[in-house]
């Protein structure tokens, strides 16, 4: 049953403060529409009529607010007052970054970095190249090498934890966005095709999570940043949804 705007409202500005709490990365508007659809009782009885960027602005102001990047509008993120100006300057790096042709591991799908940085002993790894993103350890995968790539042994780091990237330690996110980008160059790769998309928040919303996307969703931060998921068992999540 819908609940009251006002306490719509407070919940709303509880899940925003809430997430800046836990992480200095921005909140995306499709995320945070994702995790409140997941609460029917958070919308106000006006569903339908207003979107939630509306709402947040019309509503939630000045606690809330909308930041994006003008060279980029689809990419819209919540902020707190006290974050706003640190979100404006990830967005700005973010495209920044990406004009310059350089690799920033937020920007990456995840299950290209995982093909990185999954631990196995003596086995080749590969990546799709196209969209749907994978990983396979192993033989070459039935579909071919029009299909997939390997990622070379030397440009890996097996082992390192990137479930969240922004957690990651700043020697090892460089070093790691250096082999990617030596990687790419290597193999005469534009390693804008293996970036994350707008629309993959929109598939995200839409379901699009795998099982290990799940997974690691429902732990509390402090555990998803240490939990060990075999290579095989990892390899299995990632294809299920």
């Amino acid at each position: 049953m819908p609940i009251e705007p006002q306490e719509f409202r407070e919940r709303l500005k509880a899940k925003v403060r809430a997430h800046y709490a836990a992480s200095q990365s921005p909140l995306l508007l499709s995320n945070l529409g994702t995790a409140i659809e997941k609460e029917d009782a958070w919308w106000p009885k006006d569903k339908g009529q207003r979107s939630l960027k509306q709402l947040i602005v019309e509503t939630c102001a000045p606690d809330l607010e909308i930041v994006w990047d003008k060279k980029s509008p689809a990419y819209v993120a919540v902020v707190t007052s006290e974050v706003r100006a640190s979100v404006e300057a990830q967005i700005e790096q973010r495209f920044a970054a990406k004009e310059a042709g350089t690799v920033r591991l937020e920007d990456i799908a995840r299950p290209v970095l995982l093909a990185f940085c999954v631990d196995v002993k003596n086995k080749p790894v590969y990546v799709r190249r196209t969209r749907p993103f994978r990983y396979e350890v192993g033989n070459v995968p039935a579909e071919g090498a029009n299909e997939f790539i390997l990622v070379d042994a030397e440009y890996r780091r097996p082992g390192l934890r990137i479930d969240n990237p922004t957690r990651v330690p700043q020697t090892d996110k460089r070093d790691l966005e250096g082999l990617i980008q030596k990687w790419a160059a290597v193999h005469g790769i534009q390693i804008e095709q293996f970036l994350k998309l707008e629309q993959d928040e929109k598939e995200i919303q839409e379901g699009g999570k795998t099982a290990l996307d799940r997974l690691l969703a429902a732990q509390p931060p402090d555990v998803a940043h240490r939990i060990l998921i075999p290579a095989d068992i990892a390899q299995i999540l990632s294809r299920i949804r």
